[in-house]
């Protein structure tokens, strides 16, 4: 039964009873304004109503409302605009929209409503995805969802679509004016259906932390833009085809991949299955969210019934962001069992939260190198496709030795320091593509014109240009591009993923063979004894030697670009280091030499640690290091308690 609120001037809100919700009735008046009614149900007994996934939008443009007759109620102009397309003609609409249907000013009120909010979503008739206006493509409002649609279910192939740029960089010309213009009718509307899609999948929506759940749970939900709607299951089957097609290699990748966990969170509910809470913080860490404590609490909905039974951190707005995050570690290691959530950590965090331990992620973070656990390097989220692996852990079998200090600020392990870190060989940067593709050659491109001197200190640490062999014996070329893989096989077994290394990274030994030539013959030039009259003779022979290498080169790359896949290397944001022992291996950009490199009961990375005041070590970042993951160089009865802060 519903029960109209009596509200007062100005602030429409009272205490809720317990296992009550508010609902917001919307309806027009005669002069068709938009007219709210809050209205208590109780969770028990809800009548038929729908859920709203939206954006809040700009917090500081907001549009008072008329609410229980009262217009002390402000809302954003984002769900202002939803509540209008969403009014129904000569009826009212019931719904739930957390920015009104909760009151924000109480955060006693909004713990409690966080906690009911799985029931919220599940109970909703349908949940509606609110993703704002039109998509306007050279002035004229396209939906791209049913063309796509009627692609996919057709199972045309990439090159039955009439897209005027055929390979995989077309991407990048997309926000160009004269995209959608050029080319004949088919060519036109193709481009701007595409065009179209990525403007809608940038829309801000997309990485809200709490659409995650939002859509997870819905037993029903539909895709509302503007005008146009779809049900979740068409609008997912329209733009996954359009990721499969691989249209989307490296803008936003992890956006659309961000997609895919969505679906797969949504499936494995409805067949009553429930990832990890780890699996879920480590998939949607690159997910926004206004409070930065939402990126734990916003996903709690889809914890199982038993990982929530062992897990003390409740969602309550009255723990500061230190506590949540520091308390969402300490239960993932309890809940586990092991020290997989300890990758996460290590010296990168926001500004504002330079408080945090580096035992303790910043989930706020948009951190986009992944740890190097193959746990988290899975082509899709929960472990799905995972890469073909060579090695476990770097302890053996075992369980994690943990204490934590009673402020909560130092967790002390077991482990003990292996080895030191002697030198490091640079960090491996690449451009981060917000609007243009990922084609490998971009990708080559950029690292070419960044990172060629480091690729030539990393092969000069591992041996590869002295040909010396790694201390387990194996080649040095072939320790040097397993390391860049961290021991996994993305490309397929061993053999595939070593010959699409090789092909990915042969223009940068063809440049710097190219470089080299150049310099020598200069050198032997200027140094020579013979005329100025030769000397100029053969200046001229080797300019236009040197222009019909760098044509060939150039030819090269471009006769290859669609020959060439993604790199896939874990090299990208870290750096390649060498030890006093003489192991070689991958970890965070911020090692240096001198860091310590740690072994933890119970935990399937190295670390590399390093000391900080008063007996206490600080997490710098977890690590891969080649011939000691497979368990046997652990000692445990080297083991002592380290403190980490």
């Amino acid at each position: 039964m519903n029960v109209p609120i009596p509200s007062q001037p100005g602030y429409p809100y009272r205490a809720l009873p317990t296992g009550a919700v508010r609902l917001l009735r919307i309806y027009q008046d005669v002069a068709a304004n938009l007219i709210c009614e809050l209205e208590v149900a109780y969770i028990s007994q809800l009548p038929p109503y729908e859920a709203l996934s939206y954006c809040w939008g700009d917090p500081s443009d907001k549009i008072p409302i008329k609410c229980n007759g009262y217009t002390g109620l402000s809302i954003t102009e984002n769900l202002h605009s939803a509540l209008l397309n969403l009014q129904l003609p000569g009826q009212s609409r019931l719904l739930w929209a957390d920015a009104i249907c909760i009151n924000q000013e109480d955060t006693k009120e909004r713990s409690s409503q966080v906690r009911l909010m799985k029931d919220i979503y599940q109970l909703a008739s349908s949940v509606i995805v609110w993703l704002g206006g039109p998509i306007e493509v050279d002035g004229n409002d396209l939906w791209p969802i049913p063309p796509l649609l009627e692609a996919a279910q057709k199972n045309l192939k990439r090159n039955q679509l009439p897209i005027r740029h055929g390979t995989k960089d077309w991407v990048r010309h997309v926000l160009r004016p004269d995209y959608t213009t050029n080319g004949d009718l088919n060519d036109k509307r193709w481009n701007a259906i595409i065009k179209s899609l990525i403007l809608l999948l940038h829309r801000p929506w997309f990485l809200r932390t709490w659409i995650i759940q939002e859509v997870a749970l819905a037993t029903r939900a539909v895709v509302i833009c503007g005008r146009h709607s779809a049900s979740w299951d068409d609008f997912y089957c329209a733009v996954s085809y359009a990721i499969d097609l691989d249209y989307f290699s490296s803008t936003l990748p992890e956006m659309y991949s961000s997609l895919q966990n969505i679906e797969s969170a949504r499936r494995n509910i409805l067949q009553d299955q429930y990832p990890r809470p780890l699996d879920l913080l480590a998939s949607f860490r690159i997910f926004l969210a206004t409070d930065p404590r939402d990126k734990v609490f916003g996903l709690y909905s889809l914890f199982s019934d038993s990982d929530l039974a062992v897990l003390e951190l409740q969602q309550d707005y009255s723990l500061d962001l230190v506590q949540v995050f520091t308390q969402s570690v300490i239960d993932c290691i309890k809940a586990e069992g092991n020290l997989d959530v300890l990758s996460f950590g290590g010296q990168d965090c926001l500004p504002a939260h330079i408080q945090l331990p580096t035992w303790v992620p910043d989930w706020a973070y948009q951190d986009r190198t992944k740890p190097l656990l193959p746990r988290f390097l899975s082509t899709f989220s929960f472990g799905q496709h995972q890469w073909l692996c060579t090695w476990e852990s770097a302890t053996g079998v075992g369980y994690p030795v943990v204490e934590i200090s009673e402020n909560k600020k130092v967790i002390m392990l077991s482990g003990y320091v292996l080895d030191r870190v002697s030198e490091t060989g640079g960090i491996l940067e690449k451009e981060y593509y917000e609007l243009q593709a990922g084609h490998p050659l971009l990708e080559i491109n950029t690292v070419m014109k960044k990172c060629s001197e480091v690729f030539e200190k990393w092969e000069d640490i591992c041996g590869v240009t002295s040909n010396t062999p790694y201390y387990t014996n194996e080649a040095a070329w072939d320790v040097y591009w397993k390391i860049l893989y961290a021991g996994g096989y993305p490309h397929g077994d061993e053999q595939q993923t070593k010959a699409a290394f090789e092909k990915w990274y042969k223009p940068f030994q063809d440049l710097r063979s190219l470089t080299e030539y150049t310099a020598n013959r200069i050198e032997e030039i200027r140094n020579s004894d013979s005329s100025m009259v030769y000397k100029v003779a053969a200046g001229v022979g080797w300019f236009g030697k040197m222009t019909y290498m760098g044509m060939k080169f150039g030819m090269n790359m471009y006769t290859s670009r669609d020959k060439i896949s993604p790199s896939k290397i874990l090299g990208f944001g870290r750096t390649l280091f060498k030890t006093e022992r003489g192991h070689v291996g991958l970890s965070s950009p911020h090692t240096k030499a001198g860091d310590a490199i740690a072994l933890f009961q119970g935990g399937k990375m190295p670390f590399v640690i390093r000391e900080a005041e008063e007996g206490k070590w600080q997490i710098i970042g977890d690590a891969y290091i080649h011939g000691i993951m497979n368990g046997k160089e652990f000692d445990s009865s080297k083991c002592d308690m380290l403190q980490i802060g």
